[in-house]
């Protein structure tokens, strides 16, 4: 369980929100699924619900692959700066 809340910290000291909201909503969607499906009810919002879950996540995949850069970046500047 560690682990899993390690993950959705931005870094020691702070939480991402951003990471935080995509699992709520992954949470939510499936919810939602499971009860449609186990009931054989229809929800004439499924599919913008749907599509918009996997905009969320793509976008965070997008946001952690952007931050990784930059901190790549950031800490190959510094290694220069110190060779210097």
């Amino acid at each position: 369980m560690r682990k899993i809340i390690n993950m959705l910290k931005k870094n020691d000291n702070a939480y991402s929100v951003g990471r935080i909201c995509a699992v709520i909503g992954f949470v939510v969607w499936v919810l939602v699924t499971l009860w449609l499906a186990f009931f054989a009810k229809t929800w004439s919002g499924y599919e913008s619900c749907t599509l918009g879950m996997v905009t969320l996540l793509l976008v965070q995949l997008g946001n952690k692959a952007i931050e990784t850069r930059m901190f790549k970046v950031k800490s190959e500047e510094r290694n220069d700066e110190r060779l210097e």
